[in-house]
């Protein structure tokens, strides 16, 4: 099924209709009158619309046993809201749903971040590495990369993995400024400051085109799902690349990719997919039995979707991407013709990346290396009111084999360990060599063998720090 997109994504047209006039507003003291007022009044909204659009509704209780106004805060409010729906052990099957300032919208769909742009995880209990860095940011200009160790920050120069390093991590890399000490891998020494600024998100680390004596493999790092506007040049000048040097494997390295927007997923799925499945099923998405009846609350009949299109209400949105869309095919596009595509992934990788590889299993050969996945099979179509951005489950996927409920994980066919101290395009790099090691290729043509790991490793990351990695999930677009 060919889609015409009528909208920009939702999110865009969210900011669009608010202008985020207050996105960075709290709920206010309890003992604010006027605000209590106010998060009574979203309280009640959200209450009716969560009933209205989430996905396990069912479990949800009245609003007289709940009591949405009996919350202080709209975020308490919701945080209790979000904790009905159990698993099969009796805890909380919702770790998805959340509320937010605006800070998602503006990275995913306007591309644009403001923080130190690196990340940085523990190796082992007491040594920190860089993890990541983003092009174009801050840490990326001072030329930091992958696999410098942390030794310093502000002064301190000795970490313990604990709450108080953390801590400490936390503050200086939320600050506007700070200190940082490194050790790079020739031993040589370098200490930065570096100041928060805004730039565009970049989700290309890394792209490489290995030649193994006329085998030749496509690897490609992409750690965010933004809009398909903001990297779809950047993906096509990279897959006409590998198509046009006869690559016939592709590595997509998704270990630290928290996903995003649902279109550039499926785009990446058109480019590495077989052209003898298009108008073929790639996935299916379910939705509650109150969106597939359109039978809601008077709380989200006619409210309208964006001021450009005064006639859209969310319950046409909803309905039609429950009905209409439902179903959605591959098209293919772009001229590789591949024989396998490996995924590099960890408990890093979320939704829209689990996506990807999920669609992709049944209508191709797939491998999938590394650690168990995340586990979020499910999505959103957010909503906002007034300063908040309501990102409650509204929707699961399933591929065209019936696979979706991967809520505990996809689980590697090979497993291996993330290593923090190689660069990327190291062949030593655990993740990478077991993949070229699969895909036939002769450890006498990968050099040095893979890192050992010492027994102490512990391989963390301190959670959302970065504004361009805090999010974790899956968003739906408008179709026509």
């Amino acid at each position: 099924m060919q889609k015409n997109y009528l909208y920009k994504t939702l999110v865009i047209c969210l900011f669009l209709f608010i202008l985020l006039p207050a996105c960075k507003k709290n709920d206010g003291p309890a003992g604010n009158s006027n605000n209590n007022a106010q998060a009574k009044s979203i309280n009640d909204s959200i209450f009716f619309i969560t009933k209205d659009i989430y996905l396990w509704t069912d479990a949800l209780p009245d609003s007289t046993t709940f009591k949405p106004n009996s919350f202080s805060t709209t975020t308490a409010m919701f945080d209790s809201l979000i904790t009905y729906k159990k698993n099969s052990s009796g805890g909380n099957l919702d770790r998805y749903s959340f509320l937010d300032d605006g800070s998602t919208s503006r990275a995913l769909q306007q591309g644009i971040v403001g923080d130190m742009g690196f990340e940085v995880g523990w190796e082992t209990n007491t040594t920190l590495y860089v993890v990541y860095v983003y092009p174009g940011s801050p840490a990326d200009q001072a030329g930091i990369k992958r696999g410098w160790q942390l030794t310093g920050v502000n002064g301190t120069t000795s970490f313990q993995y604990g709450n108080a390093s953390n801590n400490l991590l936390n503050q200086a890399l939320g600050a506007s400024s700070a200190s940082f000490s490194f050790l790079k891998p020739d031993s040589s020494s370098q200490q930065i400051t570096l100041s928060a600024t805004d730039y565009k998100l970049n989700p290309v680390l890394y792209s490489h085109l290995y030649d193994f004596n006329g085998t030749k493999i496509g690897y490609f790092v992409f750690n965010n799902f933004v809009a398909l506007e903001d990297v779809q040049s950047q993906i096509d000048s990279i897959f006409n690349a590998f198509s046009k040097a006869g690559v016939q494997q592709v590595i997509i390295d998704l270990r630290y990719n928290g996903g995003g927007i649902v279109q550039t997923a499926e785009y990446l799925a058109n480019l590495l997919v077989p052209a003898s499945k298009t108008n073929t099923l790639m996935y299916t998405q379910t939705y509650n039995n109150n969106v597939l009846t359109n039978n809601y609350s008077a709380y989200f009949k006619g409210m309208k979707a964006v001021p450009y299109y005064p006639t859209t209400n969310w319950t046409d949105i909803f309905y039609s991407e429950a009905t209409t869309y439902k179903n959605t095919n591959f098209q293919k596009t772009g001229a590789l013709n591949l024989s396998k595509v490996s995924f590099l992934v960890t408990g890093n990788t979320v939704s829209a990346s689990e996506l990807l590889y999920n669609v992709l299993k049944p209508a191709m050969t797939t491998k999938l290396i590394g650690q168990t996945t995340y586990g979020k099979p499910v999505g959103f179509i957010n909503i906002t009111f007034s300063q908040y951005d309501m990102y409650a489950v509204c929707f699961q996927s399933r591929n065209s084999a019936g696979e979706g409920d991967y809520f505990t994980g996809l689980t590697p066919d090979i497993s291996e360990y993330d290593d923090y101290t190689s660069d990327w395009g190291d062949l030593r790099d655990p993740l990478l060599h077991a993949a070229l090691l699969d895909m036939g290729i002769p450890a006498s043509s990968l050099g040095r063998s893979a890192k050992a790991f010492l027994n102490n490793r512990i391989i963390s990351t301190p959670a959302n720090r970065l504004q361009a990695t805090r999010f974790k999930g899956m968003i739906q677009t408008f179709k026509r």
